[in-house]
């Protein structure tokens, strides 16, 4: 992403008047494109739309230092693929989120706006889709490397 990509999605998540009416509207379309993306969670859609709004809000001021970005969003993959997330839903996720922003930023969603977003969550998803494919390897091999692995997530904390 360049710097002018990283202000545009800074900025105007910034400019959300309401940051958890996007992700509740975000969570609406989600089930909307993908049904089966319900059974990925149990608390109360409110609960759900807090924790979301302020995830998000997190990961755009994080994404300045890509050092911060990508280990918050490779403990974000962690917590998630304990809950079921695989790699099909990254895309469900995706369209959902620009179609929940666009709706929420009206006039300032332009062409650039939404080119830096897709950006923006397309290097998300490969974070994250590496970090679990990460976890499926792990899973899968011998007790030395699982060993090994637990030894570099602890020291990345």
């Amino acid at each position: 992403m360049t710097p002018e990509q990283i202000d545009l999605v800074r900025s105007s998540y910034a400019s959300l008047d309401d940051a958890r009416a996007m992700a509740s509207d975000f969570y609406r379309r989600l089930y909307s494109i993908d049904e089966s993306a319900r059974n990925l969670f149990s608390q109360d859609p409110a609960v759900m739309a807090e924790k979301f709004a302020a995830e998000l809000s997190a990961i755009v001021q994080a994404i300045i230092s890509y050092d911060v970005f990508s280990v918050r969003l490779r403990h974000l993959a962690v917590r998630h693929h304990a809950a079921g997330v695989r790699p099909r839903h990254y895309r469900s996720v995706g369209g959902a989120l620009m179609q929940a922003l666009a709706a929420q930023l009206g006039s300032g969603w332009t062409p650039a706006v939404e080119s830096a977003w897709r950006r923006a969550y397309n290097l998300v998803a490969e974070i994250m889709i590496a970090a679990s494919a990460d976890l499926d390897l792990r899973s899968t091999a011998s007790p030395l490397l699982r060993s090994e692995g637990a030894k570099d997530t602890a020291e990345e904390s």
